[in-house]
C-alpha cells in the first residue's frame, strides 16, 4: 500500500518523467512539485489503496504506480486541491420541473463519485486493481 507519509517518488525523478513526454506545465519550485506529488500520492492512495492485486510498499511500487503518482501530480500542480474536491451533498441535489411533475434527486450515488477519475491513472492502473465493486458472483440452479 501508499503511504501517507513518505513519498515514493521524488521531485527529480517526476522531473525526468515529465522532461521525457515535454510537459510545459511541470514548472515551479521543487518544494511545490513536492507538495503536489504529495497530494497526488494522497489521491492514489485514497482510491486504489484497497484494491491493489499485489502488494507493496513505497520501496517496492511497481513503475507505474510511480508514473501514475505523477500523473496525478501533474495536475495538483496546476489547480492544487483539484483532485479531491470537498463536496457538500446539497450542492449535489438537482431538481427537474416537466409541466407539474418536479423531480429531486442527489446527481451521484457516492462520495467518490465526485473525484475527478483521470483516463490515463486508470489505465496506468488497470492491471493491478481489483474491480471497486469487488462484487463476487454466483449462479443458482433450480433443481
Amino acid at each position: 500500500m501508499l503511504s501517507y507519509e513518505t513519498l515514493a517518488v521524488t521531485a527529480a525523478e517526476a522531473d525526468a518523467y515529465a522532461t521525457l513526454r515535454a510537459w510545459t506545465n511541470w514548472t515551479g519550485e521543487e518544494s511545490a512539485k513536492t507538495a503536489a506529488l504529495r497530494r497526488g500520492q494522497d489521491y492514489i492512495a485514497g482510491l486504489y489503496n484497497s484494491r491493489w492485486n499485489i502488494e507493496f510498499d513505497n520501496e517496492t511500487a511497481p513503475q507505474v504506480v510511480i508514473y501514475a503518482i505523477i500523473e496525478a501530480a501533474r495536475r495538483e500542480l496546476a489547480a492544487p486541491g483539484s483532485l479531491m474536491p470537498d463536496v457538500v451533498g446539497t450542492e449535489r441535489v438537482l431538481r427537474e420541473k416537466v409541466g407539474d411533475l418536479e423531480v429531486q434527486y442527489a446527481d451521484a450515488k457516492e462520495p467518490d463519485d465526485a473525484r475527478p477519475r483521470l483516463p490515463i491513472i486508470d489505465g496506468l492502473l488497470a492491471g493491478l486493481i481489483r474491480d471497486a465493486g469487488n462484487v463476487t458472483t454466483c449462479f443458482l440452479a433450480r433443481a
